[in-house]
């Protein structure tokens, strides 16, 4: 179909737009491999302009997808249809003690900011901020801290607009089924046009403690000991900062506390068998803006944003972490790091993640372990000519996404599950196994709320 049915398009308070620049614009997403232009781009003025060009997109069976920030990986938000590009509804509507009402176009970095200036905070901040509400609530929201539990853990209330056009709110108590299909829901039930979202009080400060480890034996040892206190706020393990080529592992530990109460450095690290120890202290919120501050630095000495991005993150057990994590980390190469790359390792309490859409191992432990490798390579020269829609743009691309499947497979067999913000390409019966005993109900609810199927095409789920 060409451009004809937007001429049919009823009054709209913000603009459609099908010029060539802001088409383009909008094809690609994070990974910076796939290309899917689509037709007409929206820029809503209104939620009343999102429901009435998905009421009408049903109606001619168009695909539509909404997109914030697009730091999904594998075109999850790309679309050859109607293109909502949700930054322009971006309002904070209100913030109270223990809540704030929030547009799914602003961004956790804008929340957090202005909730900072009342002392208070959301309680689960991903790494890195700079992802819009919509976006995170849409696919989990995972942040280093290991007692919050998911940003999609921390929802009052959202207002979303399903497939069909309708304008719901939905919550624990109202419309269930909607507020937990869409919650990680990837997009497929309906559009996130607006989320009330818990706030807490804000700690004073965070102390830091930067742990290294020449051996994985240790690492998983001292890593599994801070756990088990719950005496730290946040940890992660990080391998390959420049210079180190991967053989260094890194916990990094943090402690949120109040001026008055600073912890014990020595308490803490009691029993720990680190090879060096840093000890940093900051206020909350540089403290927790700071990969916000680095990924600008990325961006201009690496030119962050147009690298290639095929990430692999996956969901691991405490019975097989250790031996994952560490069959993978051996044995990655410079070539699977690229030129700007990470890898990671957080910890989560199970019980904090009640979400029924975010699908996690399933063993007899509370603890569950998100491992990301977060390659970042750098594009082929022949990059700019190889676009090709809906397909891999480099060699490289195809290289790394191979690899990823192979990854991801070995993560399954040792009941792992995956994070699908990122590079693994799934068949439907991959989705059917991946959801496993909820995927029946999950189809239901799409028939229900999406019964013409145009809602976010990108993964391929139905």
């Amino acid at each position: 179909m060409g451009f004809e049915w937007v001429k049919q398009v009823p009054g709209l308070d913000g603009e459609l737009l099908v010029d060539e620049v802001s088409r383009s614009e909008v094809s690609q997403d994070a990974g910076q491999y796939l290309t899917e232009t689509p037709q007409v781009v929206l820029r809503p003025g209104s939620v009343a302009d999102v429901q009435t060009m998905v009421r009408f997109c049903a109606q001619l069976e168009i695909p539509v997808a909404a997109r914030g920030l697009a730091n999904t990986t594998h075109g999850q938000g790309l679309v050859g249809g109607l293109l909502i590009d949700m930054r322009s509804l971006n309002t904070i509507h209100e913030i109270h003690d223990d809540r704030a009402v929030v547009d799914a176009g602003a961004d956790w970095l804008q929340l957090t900011n202005a909730a900072h200036e009342r002392g208070l905070t959301p309680p689960a901040l991903t790494g890195f901020l700079g992802l819009s509400l919509g976006g995170t609530l849409s696919l989990g929201g995972i942040p280093p801290a290991i007692q919050s539990g998911g940003q999609v853990d921390s929802v009052i209330e959202l207002e979303v607009v399903t497939g069909t056009g309708d304008l719901r709110r939905c919550s624990p108590t109202q419309d269930e089924d909607l507020f937990e299909a869409v919650l990680a829901g990837l997009g497929q039930y309906g559009i996130i046009t607006k989320a009330t979202v818990r706030l807490e009080p804000a700690p004073d400060l965070v102390r830091g403690h930067e742990l290294a480890y020449p051996d994985l034996t240790g690492f998983f040892e001292d890593f599994r000991t801070l756990l088990g206190r719950a005496e730290i706020s946040e940890i992660y393990g990080d391998w390959w900062r420049p210079g180190e080529q991967g053989e260094v592992q890194h916990l990094n530990a943090f402690t949120f506390h109040s001026q008055a109460e600073p912890p014990d450095d020595a308490h803490l690290l009691r029993g720990l068998t680190p090879a060096t120890t840093e000890i940093s202290e900051n206020d909350f919120l540089p403290h927790v803006t700071r990969i916000d501050v680095a990924v600008e630095q990325l961006r201009e000495l690496l030119d962050w944003d147009h690298l290639a991005k095929p990430w692999l993150t996956v969901w691991l057990p405490e019975a097989t972490v250790e031996q994952y994590v560490t069959e993978v980390v051996t044995h990655l190469t410079p070539r699977d790091i690229g030129t700007g790359g990470f890898v990671l390792l957080y910890a989560h309490r199970r019980s904090r993640l009640t979400r029924p859409s975010l699908s996690l191992p399933q063993d007899d432990s509370d603890w569950v372990y998100l491992f990301t490798l977060m390659t970042a390579g750098q594009p082929s020269t022949e990059y700019a000519n190889e676009m090709t829609a809906g397909q891999p743009s480099t060699e490289y691309a195809n290289e790394m996404l191979a690899r990823n499947r192979g990854l991801y497979d070995r993560a399954r067999a040792l009941g792992g599950t995956r994070y699908p913000i990122e590079s693994v390409a799934f068949t439907q019966d991959d989705w059917a196994d991946h959801y496993g005993d909820r995927w029946p109900k999950l189809q239901e609810l799409k028939r229900t709320f999406d019964p013409a199927g145009i809602l976010t095409p990108g993964p391929g789920m139905f």
